[in-house]
């Protein structure tokens, strides 16, 4: 059985070029997983996001391919994994702090003033627009979920959330005023 070639360093070479992805991947592992390593400073995630680069950069990639753009186009790769990454991780975090913050009585049923007041709201919304947000907010749907309830796109249903949404609060600070 033939031995695996070395891996390059994991620096630019100019003059040479990648024929396979194979190649690509023995040669580059190491340097990626170090990259991301001494980002996130624990194994498991640097193997899972050294793994979520290849499979983000491979598809993407033309071969034959010269050796310096391929690891150009891998460092970029990493770097907008590790963004992705700590925004996940931050969000979530984030997350938990507010909720754990949050006073008792917020995680309780809203008040029946609350209650008469989303019920009044949704009451003098057009009807498209009442449905998705019952649909997302009331009953839970994920927006995928939505769509398909109502028979639009996903990006319609967006659109629909985000201008029910902007008309309810129009309405809302109509009453308030």
């Amino acid at each position: 059985m033939a031995e695996a070639p070395a891996p390059r360093r994991f620096e630019l070479v100019s003059g040479e070029t990648y024929s396979g992805w194979e190649e690509v991947y023995v040669d580059n592992v190491a340097g990626v997983y170090r990259l991301i390593f001494v980002r996130v400073g624990n194994r498991p995630d640097a193997e899972d996001l050294s793994e979520e680069v290849f499979l983000a950069a491979l598809p993407r990639l033309r071969l034959p391919a010269p050796v310096q753009s391929v690891r150009a186009y891998l460092v970029a790769t990493t770097r907008t994994v590790l963004a992705w990454h700590w925004r996940h991780h931050y969000a979530l975090s984030e997350i938990q702090v507010e909720l754990n913050q949050l006073p008792a009585q917020a995680l309780e049923e809203p008040s029946s003033a609350s209650a008469e007041r989303a019920r009044s709201l949704l009451g003098r919304l057009p009807d498209r627009f009442r449905r998705i947000l019952e649909l997302r907010f009331l009953q839970g749907y994920s927006v995928r979920e939505a769509a398909a309830e109502m028979g639009v796109s996903i990006s319609n249903a967006k659109i629909l959330q985000h201008r029910a949404l902007r008309h309810a609060a129009d309405l809302d600070s109509e009453v308030t005023r």
